[in-house]
């Protein structure tokens, strides 16, 4: 029996121990309802991106979404220390106090969330999450059996199918359908053929007497020389320049520029003016790649001009961060000659391909080696630095997290284990000559394989910047691999290898073909027909102009601006290329984004190129022009007989008889104002004279005579002898002394005009720019402009046809400091149901001829139709 005592004392230490079970199942709960409501949402919201299966992410080996995850940790070790947050590294990421391990990378956490991990893992870092799910092992892949990294063969010999082919791969690729029991769609007929090889080698169309000489050859060898009078031509290295220009990342600034800071990337055009020269030249492709990495070693005083292929290098955006410039450049040399993504190993060993961390910072001490010189011959060359040093691996990318030394050599995939040091400089030349050599299994595939794309359609191996581990075996793998042997023996050249495949039995077949072979090979892998292709931006542009008669031939030099109205009529190759600002007309026609390396364009079909096809001024300009230039020469009673004309230039055919009928119908029916479109530049007219207020108006009014570079101006230099400064611009201008420049607008027809305008003086010396808008008696506005600017909101003025509005800038006492800003903007709706909209920068011409506004007639308007088309704009 228990003593009175003793019970007490177990009664009292029952209840203690009561009291504390419930106070820890009271801290559990708290524990809980605190990881839930907080730190869970926290770090899906935050890390899961990253950090989590959910996502496939695991960056840096971290997983932060089970507690054996994070106690496990990444690279660094465990991220949490229960208990110690001091000692915890995922605390100290989201403290930013350590630059090399600042987590998340896009922004510091609030402090109250940073406060929230804090104070989880200093008590406790309860986290009742199981992963009950193990990694799940990725699908080990043997890439030293991997087709792409064993070395290319000579097609083996096979029974020849089609007697129309005398060229192996004909034959091989004939017998792979006929495997699957997939039949070729035939040769296409000889004038669709010929079209075909024109767009292909050239981008231009062929003229109907180079057609008709053609048809009517029954030389056996008429094909093969049309291909080699094709790759002499000089607009052969224009339209091929023009693809490795897509492959280099090309454009004329420099992408995002601060303040004070020059966007335009100098001597840019230097870069694509050599590749047309090489190109031209047929200069072999091992000796181009060479240059392009390491010409300082070989023409270092550019007195051949090699020099300037460096921009390959160079020609890429120039980010804020170094560490970024060096990873684009390893980027474009080794996607665009490799067909690998060894950018992926910044961070940590490749995913899938044989690309360990150590293999990227060989190339970014390579990079890291090289730099400019104020001295040089050619602002888009490197050279190597007089001490060269090799580059630590930074763990998880993150500078500072020094790891190993990564010595300078090539990828350990394509030489070796142990590959050797490199010993020329910076290791460029190095680094060029194993790219290039004949033992790397990849660099020929990967030329082939785009020169194929640009030819046929689509490439052979569908990713041409990937030949990774899960880049399956090709359909056509040994068309390919025989392509690159060829290639190889040839000495590397590019002319031979374009004449092969357009030679070829393959590249002669139809577009046309029967729907049971669409059913077993929709996407044309087996290549059993030939593709039906939209024109690209470039060669669409340059059709026009050749229709209308304006396409300007001449070769190199600066690029000019051919996106805002202005009538440059160079070939598009030459077009100005904005990093920054990427005209909306080359993302709508799906031109290469220069941002970087691209492997291929993606041809689109959305409204807006209808729209643009439809409505924009270059083509109604174009329009009236190549009704002008078709029927030069033929007596205007003779309908029949221009319209026949007009066939022959836009579509190099005759009109069916149908079409025919239907065209003179078209045109002999009476014109319906509310669908004719105006065309807007046509509606400008850009002079100087002396402004009459109080007549309200500009009785002297005459053009200016000289435009050249984007201005309209007195003569070729500033100030003119007479003009003095007087010039427009499509953003503006300058008065002359006691010379106004006028900006004149003339009204199609009677109807209602609603005017917009931003108007600015910018600088803050001189005595600034009168504005006036004046018409027909009238001063609609008038304003004095001295480092200030001013808007005009929906002026609403009823015009009678042919009405001119006159915008006038006249100097206020100088004109010292008178550069002004003005951009106006104009909706006209006529009294007969026409709606136009007007915009003095869009709209801006530099050329002279059919000032006069006015509706497209009912010719016009049939060349207009002829010129969308897509007998023009498709191939096939």
């Amino acid at each position: 029996m228990l003593t009175r005592p003793i019970f007490q004392l177990q009664l009292i230490l029952l209840a203690a121990l009561l009291a504390g079970n419930t106070a820890r199942c009271e801290d559990s709960a708290a524990a809980e309802t605190f990881f839930e409501t907080k730190v869970r949402p926290l770090l899906i919201e935050r890390c899961y991106e990253c950090h989590s299966r959910e996502f496939d992410e695991a960056q840096g080996g971290l997983r932060v979404d089970s507690a054996a995850a994070l106690a496990k940790g990444g690279s660094r070790g465990a991220a949490i220390v229960a208990g110690d947050s001091a000692k915890s590294l995922l605390v100290k990421a989201v403290l930013y106090d350590d630059g090399s391990m600042q987590m998340p990378p896009e922004g510091k956490l609030k402090d109250e969330e940073i406060e929230i991990l804090r104070k989880w893992v200093a008590n406790g870092a309860y986290d009742p999450r199981v992963d009950d799910t193990p990694d799940a092992e990725e699908p080990q892949i043997d890439w030293r059996q991997h087709w792409a990294f064993q070395p290319p063969q000579q097609a083996a010999a096979v029974d020849k199918i089609d007697p129309r082919s005398d060229d192996p791969i004909d034959a091989v690729a004939l017998e792979r359908m006929a495997r699957e029991g997939i039949e070729s769609s035939g040769p296409t007929d000889r004038e669709t053929w010929l079209r075909r090889v024109y767009f292909d080698l050239i981008g231009l169309p062929p003229s109907r007497d180079e057609i008709d000489s053609f048809l009517a050859s029954e030389r056996p060898d008429a094909a093969r020389r049309v291909v080699d009078n094709l790759l002499a031509r000089p607009e052969y290295g224009e339209r091929w320049g023009r693809h490795w220009m897509d492959v280099a990342r090309y454009a004329d600034t420099v992408g995002y520029a601060p303040a004070k800071r020059e966007p335009r990337l100098l001597e840019s055009e230097n870069y694509r003016d050599w590749l047309i020269r090489v190109y031209n030249d047929d200069m072999p492709f091992d000796r181009q790649v060479t240059l392009q990495l390491a010409a300082d070693t070989i023409d270092p005083k550019n007195e051949q001009g090699d020099l300037d292929a460096m921009g390959f290098l160079t020609i890429g955006r120039r980010f804020l961060s170094n560490e970024d410039i060096v990873d684009d450049r390893i980027d474009v040399v080794t996607r665009g000659l490799l067909g690998l993504t060894v950018q992926c190993a910044r961070c940590h060993d490749h995913k899938f391909d044989p690309i360990p961390t150590m293999d990227y910072y060989s190339l970014v001490g390579v990079m890291k080696s090289s730099e400019y010189r104020d001295d040089l011959p050619s602002k888009l060359a490197l050279f190597d630095k007089e001490k060269t040093t090799d580059h630590p691996v930074w763990v998880r990318g993150q500078r500072g997290n020094r790891g190993p030394i990564a010595p300078r050599r090539f990828l350990t995939a394509l030489h070796g284990d142990e590959p050797p040091k490199f010993t020329h400089g910076s290791g460029r030349l190095d680094l060029a000559q194993a790219i290039v050599d004949h033992n790397n299994p990849l660099t020929r595939r990967v030329l082939v394989n785009r020169v194929w794309m640009h030819l046929m359609g689509k490439p052979i191996v569908g990713t041409p910047s990937d030949y990774g581990v899960r880049t399956e075996l090709p359909v056509q793998a040994a068309v390919l691999d025989d392509l690159a042997v060829d290639f190889a023996e040839q000495g590397d050249s590019i002319k031979h290898l374009v004449r092969r495949i357009a030679n070829s039995y393959l590249y002669r077949q139809s577009s046309q073909v029967a729907p049971e072979v669409v059913q077993r090979d929709p996407d044309n892998w087996y290549f059993a027909r030939g593709i039906a292709r939209r024109r690209d931006f470039e060669s669409l542009r340059d059709t026009i102009l050749a229709s209308a008669g304006q396409l300007d031939l001449q070769k190199g030099g600066a690029p000019v601006v051919v996106s805002d109205g202005s009538p440059q009529s160079r070939r598009t190759v030459y077009a100005f290329i904005d990093r920054q600002k990427l005209p909306a007309l080359f993302r709508v026609f799906d031109v290469a984004s220069p941002d970087a390396h691209e492997p291929q364009r993606y041809y689109t079909t959305v409204p807006q190129q209808s729209l643009y096809l439809m409505n924009s001024p270059f083509i109604l300009d174009a329009s009236i022009k190549v009704a002008n230039v078709a029927t030069r020469g033929l007596p205007t009673e003779s309908l029949d007989q221009k319209i026949n004309a007009l066939f022959l230039r836009v579509l190099k055919r005759q009109p069916t008889a149908e079409e025919l009928r239907y065209a003179i119908e078209f045109c002999q029916s009476p014109i319906d104002p509310a669908t004719v479109p105006v065309s807007p530049a046509s509606a400008w007219d850009y002079g100087y004279g002396n402004f009459d207020e109080a007549r309200t108006h500009v009785p002297d009014f005459k053009r200016l005579p000289h435009f050249q570079k984007g201005r309209w101006a007195g003569g070729p230099k500033i100030p003119d002898e007479h003009l003095q400064y007087t010039s427009l611009t499509p953003t503006g201008g300058h008065p002359g002394d006691v010379i106004a420049s006028v900006r004149r607008w003339t009204a199609p027809q009677t109807g209602e005009v609603t005017i917009s305008c931003e108007m600015k003086h910018p600088s803050d010396k001189g005595d600034g720019v009168r504005m006036s808008i004046a018409s027909e008696g009238k001063v609609l506005f008038k304003e004095l402009l001295m480092n200030s600017e001013q808007s005009v909101r929906e002026l609403a003025v009823q015009v009678k046809e042919g009405q001119v509005i006159d915008f006038v800038a006249e100097d206020n006492i100088s004109t010292a400091f008178d550069s002004y800003q003005w951009t106006i903007q104009i909706r006209f709706q006529s009294d007969r149901g026409v709606i136009a909209d007007f915009d003095s920068k869009t709209d801006f011409s530099g050329n002279p001829d059919g000032k006069q506004p006015r509706l497209l007639t009912r010719f016009e308007q049939l060349a207009h139709a002829l010129l969308i088309s897509n007998e023009l704009t498709f191939i096939d």
